[in-house]
């Protein structure tokens, strides 16, 4: 694996601190079995070298970003700094994390080879390839790379695609969080917490059927989760 990572960071000052860091990278090996990978045992055990390609894990771009706000409001700060106003807006904290990230390889395998099948494993057998371009320009739901580049080998033989060649669905989302202290007499404590992820209901898929004699071949087979609120309080003493 080769890497590099930029990373900056503003300290917390005047109630505001963030940070962000950015990697890119690119991983490689000849091990399918590594992070729970499709297809764990070589298709060809004597040919090794046909397994090199990117590693399961690999993702090139990721951005990943935090932020830490004190609201203004309250004692001691810009706004409604006293009575009813200030207790009631006073000492809020807002928080956030942004994720960007580009998407994680898969392998076009075949399902239910016999060889495969004869041997007690399945998936090992990969796909054929004829050379044409792998990414479309719009990949949807339905398509998400182009499915006429792979085609299931003839009987007996083993398919010529490389192993992870194609490219994930990637990762866009936001949190957000807004929590308070409230004292509340001698050493006790109300927390409350307002807890937002995946903030803009963005779609974010993560895995998609490849398996080229499958009838969903190509296609998003599963989402990570929606936009979920909670509110949580906690009473320490």
């Amino acid at each position: 694996m080769n890497a590099v990572t930029f990373s900056i960071r503003k300290r917390f000052t005047d109630g505001f601190a963030a940070s962000g860091s950015y990697t890119l990278s690119k991983a490689l090996d000849d091990a399918s079995s590594i992070a729970g990978g499709t297809g764990v045992v070589a298709q060809n055990d004597q040919n090794l070298a046909a397994e090199y390609g990117l590693s399961n894990f690999d993702q090139r771009q990721r951005f990943t970003g935090t932020f830490t706000y004190e609201l203004p409001f309250g004692p001691n700060k810009k706004w409604l700094d006293s009575g009813v106003p200030a207790a009631i807006f006073g000492g809020w904290v807002w928080n956030g994390t942004v994720s960007l990230a580009t998407g994680t390889p898969f392998t076009a395998r075949v399902i239910g080879a016999y060889t495969d099948v004869a041997g007690g494993v399945n998936g090992t057998l990969r796909a054929n390839y004829n050379g044409a371009p792998v990414a479309i320009a719009d990949p949807t739901v339905g398509m998400f790379f182009n499915t006429s580049a792979f085609s299931v080998p003839p009987l007996g033989q083993f398919g010529d695609a490389g192993r992870n060649t194609i490219i994930g669905p990637g990762v866009s989302n936001v949190n957000l969080g807004l929590t308070r202290n409230i004292p509340i007499g001698q050493n006790r404590m109300l927390s409350v917490q307002v807890l937002a992820s995946n903030v803009f209901n963005i779609a974010q898929y993560s895995a998609i059927d490849t398996a080229v004699n499958s009838p969903t071949f190509g296609q998003i087979t599963a989402a990570r989760a929606p936009r979920q609120i909670q509110v949580l309080t906690r009473f320490r003493f």
